[in-house]
């Protein structure tokens, strides 16, 4: 069911593609990938905190103490707050140091710059907090939920979206940026509140409690979390940051292209996210039980299962002239390389989240940190080589794709060294 529902987000975000190009135009769109590039971090982002609910309620629901469940549940509402307050006033110092039309080449005056940005931070923070509800859902094995609430998102966006698109066409460039902000943030807002609701009415937690965490099992989440949240920022950086650094080298309507193709390609990526999201609550539980042959036989079933994936992405190769004809113009096109490039990342992409959910769930984080790192230190340095190389906006992909080779090969070789050491520890 969480596939259906990512699929039909994902299909909410093919429709919307191209009636934002038509409303913004080509240059202005760009500019409003780079905005929405910021403010769709909401949706991965959450510094560790969500991360370590998914991996810590199964724990303790195990150990019958539903009392600390909901102390916890509350600290990490309150913590949210502390660091949404915190990146906005961080956002407020970046943007009053740094000149960030100059740095992005964004074709608007810089006051104008700095305000929509920080409208959109501003929503950011807000749902920051909201978007908790998410990993509740997914640790109580009700995923769908979660993949529900984004799919409501983007329904009501773009029902909201039509309204500027029909009703105010002659609006000016900056006002059309801000009145997508504007509806964007709020339709986030009012889903993420809604669902929020829906949890606390249907679960047996709640926010009113008096009880307090242990201050040692408190530390020990917050370093667990500090762990997570290096992850999710080394994460978001390795695959978030191609716009920004193609803005950067080549300009806001030059990524055009790039942010086309990784939409169409993010379609089939975000239903088979979707359908490995409650794998992590999923190896905690095996993990903890030492249920070796489990465990194993998920690996293999997943295996095979790639190979099908791969047919799937050859097939979507294939298939992208025609669809984008249909989908965006008949005079639109990708460098054939670029849409190569793209698809062998999504495999590689695909493969590696599957073992990667294993170790998150398992909170052994270790190796995991260590090839994120080495991948976030080459990222820009090999995506320059590869620019001066003369690869164009492909560059940043290639860059990808080879960390996530890396990831692929060892990813595997490490998570089957650790479920066969639970025979031992029986």
């Amino acid at each position: 069911m969480s596939a259906f529902y990512k699929g039909f987000s994902g299909l909410s975000l093919f429709v919307s593609i191209p009636i934002l190009m038509q409303y913004l135009g080509t240059t202005n769109y760009g500019v409003w990938v780079l905005i929405f590039t910021l403010f769709q971090l909401v949706l991965l982002m959450d510094f560790g905190l969500a991360s370590v609910l998914k991996t810590k309620i199964p724990e303790l629901e195990y150990s019958g103490n539903i009392g600390k469940v909901n102390a916890y549940i509350k600290s990490t509402y309150k913590i949210s707050g502390y660091i949404a307050l915190a990146l906005f006033s961080m956002a407020v110092l970046f943007f009053w140091l740094f000149d960030v039309k100059s740095l992005l080449k964004i074709p608007f005056e810089s006051g104008f710059v700095t305000r929509i940005f920080l409208l959109n931070i501003f929503f950011f923070c807000l749902n920051f907090i909201m978007n908790t509800h998410k990993a509740l859902f997914v640790s109580v094995h009700r995923g769908k939920y979660a993949e529900q609430s984004i799919a409501v998102n983007q329904i009501v966006f773009l029902i909201a979206l039509l309204l500027p698109v029909i009703v105010f066409t002659d609006q000016s460039d900056e006002t059309k940026l801000y009145t997508i902000s504007i509806l964007n943030g709020i339709a986030c807002f009012l889903v993420n509140f809604a669902y929020t609701v829906y949890f606390f009415k249907t679960e047996k937690y709640t926010l009113f409690t008096s009880e307090k965490l242990d201050k040692n099992y408190l530390k020990d989440i917050l370093l667990l979390g500090i762990k997570y949240m290096a992850i999710q920022v080394g994460t978001l950086f390795l695959f978030s940051s191609d716009n920004y650094i193609l803005a950067y080298f080549f300009g806001p309507k030059e990524i055009v292209p790039y942010e086309i193709v990784s939409k169409y390609f993010q379609f089939p990526l975000m239903i088979l996210m979707a359908g490995m999201a409650p794998l992590w609550s999923i190896f905690t539980k095996n993990y903890l039980e030492k249920n070796q042959l489990v465990l194993k036989s998920t690996f293999r079933k997943f295996n095979y299962f790639f190979v099908l994936i791969l047919a799937g992405v050859l097939l979507c190769v294939l298939i992208a002239p025609p669809v984008f004809k249909l989908w965006i113009s008949e005079d639109f096109s990708v460098p054939l390389f670029l849409l190569i490039m793209v698809a062998i990342m999504t495999a590689l992409r695909i493969f590696s989240t599957f073992y990667s959910y294993f170790f998150s769930g398992i909170g052994n984080l270790k190796s995991y940190l260590l090839l994120l790192s080495a991948s976030v230190v080459v990222k820009i340095p090999l995506s320059y080589y590869f620019i001066t190389l003369g690869f164009g906006i492909s560059s940043v992909v290639m860059t990808s794709g080879l960390c996530l080779l890396v990831w692929c090969i060892l990813q595997p070789i490490q998570a089957y060294k650790i479920v066969s050491k639970l025979k031992i520890d029986e």
